[in-house]
């Protein structure tokens, strides 16, 4: 009986119509459709040609009617002319890398069902497939460089998985060891989405002409994020030497030989390291750090911050020792004397430069935007991909100062052209014990002083993260201001952009002081903003953002609807099951099974009684970061509690439901839909 349900509600998932909004009369932009959302085109991986002529980076988009998504590889000349592809526009190219002499471009792609590594001139043509690979779906946490070159252009090192674990692929159409019965010796068996096929990532060599390629990384270790030295010699990476890598997140920095002959330890800390990239001259190494014990390899209280080490080993420097910020993205100036990186400051991302030596940071360029790739040009100018709340990402060049930022592309100008995208107006208020909050308010279209509009309360996930000025996060919400609604998000403590001690101030405390933050920022809100009618509220959040939405519902009846995705209801359940166990470790700061009651505390389901505010939960069939179990707990409680409640189950999703455009499209008009029911 509850296997024909669950159809069902899988095979309703389709059926939500979207409304399709037509240009006013006098000219006025139309108002945001779903559609909209996928027509963005993200811009990533910025590389500049040695020859400081051109331009290279991945366009990316979502295609609902085709159900899949596309990259592609671009050019854009830099002496004039328009940006043009490389690739076919429907096609699949990730971590591309520019050869030192700008003259080849190596990639992943995926032709005919198989996935290789290819290389091809830096004119698109000649492109071949220089070997087929898999790739691992164990979760490993933040990665960096796949693919790296070897200094005079020779060769290529890329990650790869190593021997299969399992006689297959596991996927949902087909089950770890083909159907046969699945023995699990390892905790952390699954991945975020399905089970993790537990097979090791390591690094390969290969010829750029072809050929056998060669194995340099070995035993049951994990190795990524790679970097080839300056003189040939070694590869960096990091990899997670403890022997208990189920257990912690504790990666560090290793020199392979490119010859696969020995391997060099370079860091032995109690934290993780991330992402070493080499100094053009060989001399050091920039990476991320954190410096605690007992991290996560997903959402983590502890800021990272930028270090250097020497390439023989030694004292380390922490460039931003001076900046409370959450650090991105180290990238070495051509001289070797500067690092550049971007860092999240209070809902912005802005470029910053720290001294190799250490000293004072620099801010470059920072704006209410989020500056989401850089690159570095050969006369100081610096190229990047750039948002904000109303112009979806392009690429600009600003000069070495931060001044004279040129818009260099247009991928997303109709976009801009044809749709009100409405802009978030900014506020801040004292919390309960005195912490000031930040916060956004997004007016409906068409908007009208003297009217009542209804609220969504949206919810940041994480805990770990920030809002601000980004459309790409805000899309859904440019949806529900189009259908009339206000929509209000603010960085409640534990949100990353305002230094370590905000982070830290909800770790122990999940869902204590984060709650009181949204309530009073509620009612800041309804102080200040009079269009709002307090009769008509709703709440959502995804991931984090959705366990606090579990947790609101189950305190307060000021909420007439809620839709909580992928979210957790029980900390004791949840704890077991996921792929990421050391999350709660992290930032409850302690393992459930030492203190139920307080784990049991932390639980929306525990006071699930006090629950009258209709609910729909969405969650992917395969999300194991916050399994559906979690949705299927508060769901079954609130059923059984006569209060209004629907579970929308989307087959083959992990967490976030956005492995399939149609799935995403689905449940932002089925969560409309539900705000309507509820508020209108």
């Amino acid at each position: 009986m509850r296997i024909k349900s669950l159809v069902v509600v899988i095979l309703l998932v389709l059926i939500i119509p979207a409304q399709t909004f037509p240009l006013t009369k006098g000219g006025q932009k139309r108002a945001w459709d779903v559609r909209n959302s996928f027509r963005i085109k993200k811009i990533s991986n910025l590389q500049f040609a040695p020859d400081g002529e051109t331009l290279y980076f991945v366009v990316s988009e979502r295609n609902v009617q085709e159900n899949c998504s596309y990259s592609s590889l671009w050019a854009l000349p830099l002496k004039g002319g328009k940006a043009c592809p490389l690739t076919e526009l429907k096609s699949s190219v990730s971590h591309p890398r520019l050869s030192p002499d700008g003259k080849k471009i190596a990639f992943f792609s995926s032709s005919e069902g198989k996935f290789g590594l290819w290389i091809m001139n830096h004119d698109g043509a000649e492109k071949c497939k220089l070997t087929e690979l898999e790739k691992s779906n164990a979760y490993l946490g933040m990665k960096g460089n796949e693919i790296t070159w070897s200094p005079d252009g020779t060769q290529l090192a890329y990650n790869a998985a190593g021997p299969r674990h399992y006689s297959n692929i596991p996927s949902p159409q087909n089950p770890p060891n083909s159907n046969d019965v699945m023995v699990v010796e390892r905790l952390l068996y699954k991945g975020f989405y399905y089970y993790s096929d537990l097979r090791r990532t390591y690094v390969w060599v290969i010829s750029a002409e072809g050929g056998k390629p060669k194995q340099i990384s070995f035993g049951d270790y994990d190795y990524h994020s790679i970097s080839w030295s300056p003189d040939g010699s070694r590869v960096a990476c990091v990899s997670n030497r403890t022997g208990r890598d189920d257990f912690n997140a504790n990666n560090d920095i290793c020199l392979l030989s490119t010859e696969g002959r020995d391997m060099i330890q370079l860091t032995n800390t109690i934290g993780p390291e991330y992402t070493p990239y080499w100094s053009p001259d060989g001399l050091q190494l920039a990476y991320l750090c954190r410096l605690r014990d007992h991290r996560s390899k997903e959402s983590d209280a502890e800021l990272r911050k930028v270090y250097v080490i020497p390439a023989e080993g030694g004292e380390t420097i922490n460039l931003t020792t001076s900046l409370d910020r959450w650090s991105m993205s180290p990238t070495w100036s051509r001289d070797s004397r500067t690092v550049y990186f971007s860092a999240q400051n209070s809902g912005r991302v802005g470029l910053y430069t720290a001294p190799a030596v250490g000293g004072k940071v620099d801010c470059v360029f920072e704006e209410d935007g989020r500056v989401e790739d850089f690159c570095l040009g050969s006369k100081g100018e610096v190229f990047l991909v750039y948002q904000d709340f109303t112009h979806p990402p392009e690429i600009f060049c600003i000069d070495q100062d931060g001044s004279e930022k040129e818009q260099m592309t247009y991928f997303n100008q109709s976009l801009v052209d044809e749709v009100e995208i409405i802009d978030s107006e900014r506020f801040a208020f004292p919390s309960f014990d005195g912490l000031e909050i930040e916060g956004w308010i997004m007016k409906p279209y068409g908007f009208q002083e003297s009217k009542k509009y209804p609220l969504i309360h949206a919810i940041h996930g994480g805990p770990h993260w920030q809002y601000g000025y980004s459309l790409l996060d805000t899309v859904k919400y440019q949806l529900y201001a189009a259908h009339g609604y206000a929509v209000m998000f603010i960085n409640y403590r534990g949100s990353t952009g305002h230094g370590q001690a905000f982070s830290d101030a909800c770790v122990g405390d999940l869902c204590g002081g984060e709650y009181k933050d949204l309530m009073v920022g509620l009612d800041y809100a309804l102080g200040k903003f009079n269009f709002i009618d307090p009769a008509r509220l709703a709440v959502t959040g995804v991931s984090y953002g959705g366990y606090l939405t579990n947790w609101v519902i189950t305190q307060t009846d000021r909420y007439k609807a809620a839709v909580p995705i992928s979210s957790i209801s029980n900390i004791i359940s949840v704890w077991g099951t996921d792929a990421n166990p050391l999350w709660f470790e992290s930032d409850g700061g302690f393992i459930p099974f030492e203190d139920y009651e307080r784990a049991w505390s932390m639980s929306p389901l525990k006071y699930v009684k006090n629950c009258q505010t209709p609910t729909l939960f969405i969650n992917g069939a395969w999300d194991f970061c916050t399994n559906l179990n979690q949705a299927e707990e508060m769901f079954t409680a609130l059923k059984k509690l006569g209060v209004d409640a629907v579970l929308a189950i989307y087959p083959n999703e992990g967490h976030g439901v956005h492995n399939q455009p149609k799935h995403t499209f689905d449940y932002h008009m089925r969560a409309l839909s539900w705000f309507d029911k509820y508020l209108k």
